[in-house]
């Protein structure tokens, strides 16, 4: 369903006659937030900031960039899906032009990708060839390497950091505006669907002057069921309940039931519904496991142990996949539609959009007038 352009205006309006309470009141109070730090890009005056949620931390000029901005304010994913695609696919885990499994053979990256390092290789290949001229990925802090950051990556070197997986948010979006005050071009976006959700509003909801949409070249989407609050599931469960200490954390992964949380000596399985108490809210909502809208999507869902689920969505992408598979960067496996492949990816989508329709159904009810909240739909 389009949105029609006099609803875009009256939101903008809106926007500017009460500024950041407004995506407060309409987004996060609602717990509707992704945490992509698309607000924080936009914001011209620097004054928001996004950790768990964004905050603001100067005054607001009332400009509404941030309310358009956020994904979660008004976005249709039918409507980009026709823009990108031509259609809106049928498919269960949406549209793929190639789907293989695969695993690098870069040498340098065997010991520090989470399973089979497409992300990684995919980013050293195409900043390399000259694709892309910066990549926007998660990063840690100095001082705790299981905090995730959004970091902008311009050379190559800079990669073996930032591989590995995080389950806590990272705002990628936010550096955006570094990207584009460095005079980038060329783009690639590694996120969670949600981001490129966020990615996507850019490039498609354009509005006044905000042109970093322009800079976005590729997108690539990690598979997610959900992500989870740092203080809860790293301090509360990991270190308060099954005694880890997070500095001897040298990996982490979820398989299963379980969160799996290795040490040099050990390995640790957290349950994933306890894990789940600690679910960001605004992960509650989302609908999408694979990342519908990007032109990569990855995970280790559907493929063999030590492999990446690779989907190709355009044809650039797709063209991009036989390059480098060419250029002998992965071991390449076929990826099966059993129920012990991607038959396990299809029903995580199925069970993510179900739990999530059940969470809107509820929040809509909970806004209706008294007589109608009973009402089915």
């Amino acid at each position: 369903m389009a949105i029609a352009e006099d609803e875009l205006l009256a939101f903008a309006w809106l926007g500017r006659e009460v500024g950041f309470d407004i995506l407060e009141r309409e987004v996060i109070f609602r717990d509707l937030c992704s945490g992509c730090g698309n607000c924080s890009a936009v914001c011209p005056e620097n004054v928001i900031e996004v950790d768990e949620l964004p905050r603001l931390t100067g005054k607001c000029t009332e400009c509404a960039y941030c309310l358009m901005s956020c994904s979660r304010s008004y976005f249709s994913t039918d409507e980009i899906e026709k823009k990108l695609f031509g259609e809106v696919s049928e498919e269960i885990l949406g549209k793929s032009i190639s789907k293989v499994g695969m695993k690098t053979k870069v040498d340098e990256f065997q010991n520090v990708v989470q399973d089979g390092g497409f992300v990684t290789t995919f980013l050293k290949y195409a900043l390399e060839k000259g694709y892309i001229d910066g990549a926007i990925v998660s990063g840690v802090k100095a001082e705790n390497r299981w905090y995730p950051e959004p970091k902008l990556v311009t050379n190559v070197k800079e990669l073996p950091e930032t591989a590995g997986t995080r389950y806590s948010n990272s705002a990628n979006l936010s550096v955006l505006k570094e990207a584009g005050e460095k005079g980038l071009k060329k783009l690639a976006i590694v996120g969670l669907p949600c981001q490129i959700e966020a990615a996507r509003k850019l490039q498609y909801y354009p509005f006044d002057d905000i042109k970093l949409g322009n800079i976005i070249k590729y997108t690539v989407s990690i598979f997610c069921t959900s992500n989870f609050k740092y203080e809860g599931l790293m301090h509360t469960l990991v270190r308060d309940t099954y005694g880890v200490d997070i500095e001897d954390i040298v990996k982490m992964d979820i398989k299963g039931k379980n969160v799996l949380v290795f040490t040099a000596n050990e390995k640790i399985e957290v349950p994933l519904k306890e894990a789940y108490r600690y679910k960001r809210e605004g992960c509650k909502v989302c609908t999408d496991f694979t990342g519908r809208l990007s032109d990569f999507a990855t995970g280790s869902v559907g493929a063999p142990g030590s492999y990446n689920s690779v989907f190709a969505r355009t044809e650039e992408a797709a063209k991009l996949l036989d390059e480098m598979i060419e250029e002998n960067l992965f071991d390449v496996v076929k990826l099966s539609e059993d129920k012990k492949g991607l038959g396990v990816a299809n029903f995580l989508q199925q069970r993510k959009e179900k739990n999530a329709k059940k969470v809107i159904r509820k929040k809509i009810r909970g806004v209706l007038p008294l007589p109608f909240r009973n009402m089915k739909f």
